[in-house]
């Protein structure tokens, strides 16, 4: 099977090509800026053929599809970060619900026959988390923030045009999940980061953090890219999977947990700029459905999950730039 992998060169997607090329797979590449610098990412893309796009403009996705002619499409593109999301919020929706209709308007048209995996985010739940969790796919979309609107918003008008144009869509709604790799935007690669500095006596000993207090359902990438591919080979057309562990992890065990494995006691300070708005305490998710129809589930001990995050810091502290999302 030919794939297209539209946001191939962020932290999932490079995972993602790995394991659909494990899978026998022939993979094909698409993004934004196709080029990026050697040492930021744990898994190399080298050699996939990779394909200029903006999937906010038609004529690049169009073109992308044409030159590639794939069997099945998965939409990985986005902006990762919610704060950023916040900050560009037409952005947000230009890429999110923009790229999507898009992408399965170009498959319609060009491959009317092709899988696509739309990958969304567990964060379109928002509110319906405070109702009792684990959430499962039934549960309402209420979101609350820029970044959570607009994946809600593109879940939505996929499955509406996938049943007005009768296309293969399958949707994945991704937990938070993590590993090597992943861009300090984001938590747990922040804490890990922070926590290497002070290891090796170049930062004080004394750790910002946001809200410590908040829950959140973590898994592993490496798990999650497996759901991806699992989704993509397996998944029933017009359903949609929550990819999730299943229980909560609150962020002030993952700070512990960091902080044990590299032999550090930091001084904790909170900071205001790091708390974001409208949070929700806790939430986390039901893998039942992936469970029960993929035959998924999550296999990489949390532990582990940290260890390898907290080496991939260590190894690459030297080379600090920014790591892609």
């Amino acid at each position: 099977m030919r794939t297209l992998i539209f946001g191939v060169t962020g932290f999932a997607g490079r995972y993602l090509a790995a394991e659909l090329g494990r899978r026998g797979h022939e993979v094909w590449g698409a993004a934004r800026s196709p080029a990026t610098r050697p040492g930021v990412h744990p898994m190399s893309i080298a050699g996939l053929p990779l394909l200029r796009c903006d999937v906010g403009e038609p004529a690049e996705v169009r073109d992308a599809v044409a030159a590639a002619r794939p069997d099945a499409v998965v939409l990985l593109s986005g902006l990762a970060s919610p704060p950023e999301a916040d900050r560009r919020p037409a952005q947000a929706f230009r890429v999110h619900v923009g790229g999507t209709i898009n992408v399965l308007e170009t498959v319609a048209d060009l491959v009317p026959t092709g899988r696509v995996l739309l990958v969304t985010s567990s964060e379109a739940y928002g509110r319906a988390g405070v109702g009792g969790s684990p959430l499962g796919e039934a549960a309402p979309l209420e979101p609350t923030s820029v970044y959570a609107a607009s994946k809600a918003s593109a879940d939505l008008a996929a499955a509406a045009l996938a049943r007005s144009r009768g296309l293969d869509l399958v949707r994945v709604r991704p937990f938070n999940h993590t590993g090597p790799g992943q861009s300090e935007a984001f938590v747990c690669p922040d804490f890990a980061a922070q926590v290497v500095e002070i290891a090796e006596g170049r930062r004080r000993a004394i750790l910002e953090v946001g809200n410590l207090d908040v829950q959140r359902d973590f898994s592993d990438v490496r798990d999650v890219v497996r759901g991806y591919a699992d989704a993509l080979e397996r998944g029933g057309a017009g359903e949609v999977y929550n990819l999730c562990s299943g229980h909560p992890v609150a962020i002030r065990a993952i700070l512990d947990e960091l902080c044990g494995l590299a032999g550090v006691r930091p001084e904790i300070r909170t900071a205001s700029e790091r708390y974001r708005p409208a949070e929700i305490p806790a939430y986390w998710g039901s893998p039942a459905k992936a469970q029960a129809a993929l035959g998924w589930r999550t296999e990489v001990p949390w532990r582990r999950t940290l260890a390898d995050l907290l080496s991939w810091s260590r190894g690459h502290e030297a080379n600090r730039g920014p790591r892609v999302e």
